[in-house]
């Protein structure tokens, strides 16, 4: 049996099959029998069997549990655990081919007994289909980046299959929060693209030029697996007010710790003669004056598709990327590559970022500073941005203000903005409970639940005590595609074909908006039968479909966020709507794609 799943494995999910075949036997894992000697998959532990299905009848038991969920058209379906493949196979039967199902199995272990039991080929090879090992990798962020958009939220089922919650409880909490974060990631994100509008896929298209002679942060990693990082803290270090008290202490780490710097603390850092490792920046509207008459020659970057290009046509002469940029383009990365284009959970926050590359990099003691997530004594920033924000009264008032709890339990002022981010940090140390000591050396702003306070001076003198060159270890790094040339100029002719993408993507808009024009017309035809309009409609909707399967849908779709955003709301908010509302909506739509798709050409001409 695992020979037949083994053909799938082997085309679909390679990474898996290599571990599945180094994955030993656990003796947790056991194989019992129904009375009708059907096999059951259970788990020993506690002294006691869970069985992952019925003793009685499996089918049945997984037909019952399918019977909860309606499946939806256009529905997401995230399922904690694989089990026998049953519970999955009976979701996918209820469904159609507008839905999605990830699935999330815990143990390596328990994945190889299924496949070395059942026929579970023909769920493996099913495009609606994505299966995530937690054990194999954290990349989950880019997984749902996949499967999870703004729209279809709404329209989005958990799945736990029965035992696996009480058996894997940390895993299952876990997965559940990385779909609500994700979710309230990219309802933030709604206004952020409306607010960014043509600025986010023009700044994107000069990216994916630019790293063609960049490094990205997969380079960083392979590096750093390499060296005993166990006592090396890693000091992210934000622009929060309490900074100018203590920065200075930051000298006395410099070479004994991985300093990564946010861009606006930057100056504030560099004037107390400290040098950053890494500068993380992502802001598409980072100002001037952070970067003004300061020396940046030698400073490492780390930024997305999103980041101000200007940062890095002035300073970038090191810049290390990671992220989604479009969905061919980092296909294309990663085959040119022969590894996974880096990606980092963002929690919404440049310095959230900068968290995620430390763990990401290995590091497992971890030191904030500057993270005050609260307007410390009425002020906003550091000093070291002057003029950059408006750290006065009028300025802080003008935020949606709620108290939280500060370092040393007063109550102090801060925005929806922080406190989310200040949310997402504490589940991130939640997650982490064992596996990192987080240490906040603010002094001042907001309690961090599961970062204990203490005085900056105090964590250098104790955790900083052996040297550490990662400038050194940084400067050996040629960009990813040095000694890659056939590689780079495939990617290279990508770029310049996709001024031909665009224009093809203009032509079936236009074709599109054209034919749904028609449609309309035909409703007006008293004469036309409803059974016609019914495969019209049903046309239509594969049209659609087609339609953003095509290269560039995505980015071309970036330019007219608001009109998508607006029909978007409107159908799935909106319990009925006739089949005229529908199609006019649609219309309207593509009406403002066909501005889009004129814009994408035209950056694509500018940037390109």
């Amino acid at each position: 049996m695992l020979k037949k799943n083994r053909k799938i494995l082997e085309w679909k999910y390679p990474k898996v099959l290599e571990d599945l075949e180094q994955c030993g036997e656990e003796e947790q894992v056991r194989i019992e029998q129904t009375r009708e000697g059907i096999p059951v998959l259970a788990i020993e532990q506690n002294n006691r069997i869970w069985f992952l299905n019925s003793r009685l009848n499996p089918r049945r038991a997984a037909q019952l549990y399918a019977d909860r969920y309606s499946m939806r058209a256009f529905g997401t379906y995230f399922i904690f655990g694989f089990s026998d493949g049953k519970h999955i196979r009976e979701l996918l039967d209820k469904g159609d081919k507008t839905n999605h199902i990830v699935v999330c199995e815990p143990r390596l272990a328990n994945l190889r007994a299924a496949c070395s039991i059942f026929d579970v080929s023909d769920i493996l090879e099913d495009e609606r289909v994505a299966i995530y090992l937690p054990e194999m990798t954290d990349e989950l962020t880019s997984i749902l980046t996949y499967h999870l958009q703004y729209e279809e939220y709404r329209v989005t089922e958990f799945c736990i299959l029965p035992g696996y919650d009480i058996l894997y409880p940390t895993e299952c909490e876990s997965f559940m929060d990385g779909i609500v974060n994700k979710i309230v990631d990219e309802t933030f994100g709604r206004g952020t693209r409306i607010l960014f509008n043509r600025m986010i896929p023009q700044f994107t298209l000069f990216h994916m030029k630019y790293m063609l002679d960049q490094r990205n942060i997969a380079q960083l990693r392979e590096k750093t697996e390499q060296m005993e990082l166990g006592d090396i803290p890693a000091i992210i270090v934000s622009a929060g007010p309490s900074l100018d008290k203590n920065v200075k202490e930051l000298a006395r780490a410099q070479g004994k710790a991985l300093i990564i710097v946010v861009d606006a603390a930057l100056r504030t850092v560099l004037k107390a003669g400290v040098h950053p490792d890494l500068v993380c920046t992502i802001d598409p509207e980072a100002p001037d004056r952070f970067f003004e008459n300061l020396d940046l020659d030698e400073i490492a970057w780390c930024c997305k598709g999103l980041t101000r290009p200007w940062i890095m046509e002035h300073y970038g002469k090191r810049v290390y990327y990671y992220g989604f940029f479009e969905k061919k383009w980092n296909e294309l990365l990663n085959e040119a590559l022969g590894y996974e284009f880096p990606d980092l959970s963002s929690g919404g926050s440049v310095t959230s970022i900068a968290f995620a590359l430390a763990c990401y990099l290995g590091f497992r003691k971890i030191i904030l500073v500057g993270q005050d997530m609260a307007f410390t004594n009425g002020i906003s920033h550091t000093a070291g941005i002057d003029g950059a924000f408006g750290d006065n009264d009028e300025y802080i008032q003008s935020r949606m203000l709620i108290k939280v709890e500060g370092i040393d339990g007063a109550l102090l002022d801060t925005d929806v903005q922080m406190w989310y981010y200040k949310q997402q940090f504490e589940k991130v140390l939640r997650r982490n409970e064992g596996k990192l000591e987080v240490w906040n050396g603010t002094e001042g702003g907001a309690r961090i639940e599961g970062a204990p306070n203490l005085p900056l001076r105090e964590l250098v003198e104790r955790e900083c005590q052996k040297e550490f060159d990662f400038s050194g270890l940084e400067r050996q790094i040629e960009a990813a595609f040095a000694g890659k040339a056939q590689e780079k100029e495939r990617l290279a002719r990508q770029l310049y074909d996709m001024e031909i993408q665009a224009k093809q993507l203009d032509r079936r808009i236009y074709d599109m908006t054209e034919y749904q024009r028609g449609i309309l017309e035909k409703m007006d035809d008293k004469s036309c039968p409803q059974g016609e309009l019914k495969k019209i409609l049903v046309e239509m909707i594969d049209r659609n479909a087609q339609l953003e399967q095509m290269p560039l849908f995505e980015m071309m779709a970036q330019y007219a966020p608001k009109e998508s955003y607006e029909l978007k709301d409107h159908i799935y908010e909106k319990e009925e709507m006739s089949v005229r509302e529908l199609v006019e909506s649609s219309l309207g739509l593509y009406q403002g794609y066909e501005k889009a798709a004129q814009m994408l050409i035209e950056d694509i001409q500018t940037f390109i």
